[in-house]
């Protein structure tokens, strides 16, 4: 099953598949815990941003990850 765009939204969709795998995940948390593994987070926004930070990445301006946060209420 596809994942539906928005084109009217401006919004583009992927379907993506993730097999989870818990000892995968501990291997790559030891990497980070022993610094041999480095997730560069270029900035936290919120959620009311992700408009903006689509269009930064896709104008190739955003080097590493978003972290996006709800704001608490």
């Amino acid at each position: 099953m596809t994942t539906p765009d928005d084109p009217s939204r401006g919004v583009r969709a992927a379907t993506v598949f993730v097999h989870p795998d818990a000892d995968v995940l501990a291997q790559l948390v030891a990497l980070v815990d022993a610094g041999d593994l480095h997730v560069e987070i270029a900035r936290r926004a919120p959620l009311g941003e992700l408009p903006a930070i689509h269009a930064e990445a896709e104008a190739g301006r955003v080097h590493g990850k978003v972290v996006v946060v709800q704001s608490a209420r």
